[in-house]
């Protein structure tokens, strides 16, 4: 009965790993990521993109950055405690 269940463990365990490997051997089947030599050809989409993007992000107002965001929610002695402790 021991020797059957170390079978039946093994064969979980060697089973999962042989699910995540690739390869000839079986496993699962690739993303369809191409991998190798074949060149991309570019997008011209990608290019009215990137300009669009660029100029939303121009638009943003500059931000302007606190040196403390929750100073409205603590008491002035905590704050004046804090700094001098550094």
């Amino acid at each position: 009965m021991r020797t059957f269940m170390a079978a039946a463990i093994i064969l979980l365990l060697t089973g999962s790993a042989y699910c995540q490997s690739s390869g000839s051997g079986g496993g699962r089947p690739s993303l369809g990521i191409p991998i190798g030599d074949k060149a991309a050809t570019p997008d011209p989409q990608s290019e009215e993109h990137e300009k669009a993007y660029r100029s939303a992000i121009e638009k943003l107002p500059a931000r302007q950055k606190t040196e403390d965001p929750w100073q409205g929610v603590r008491s002035n002695s905590t704050t004046q405690t804090q700094k001098s402790a550094r």
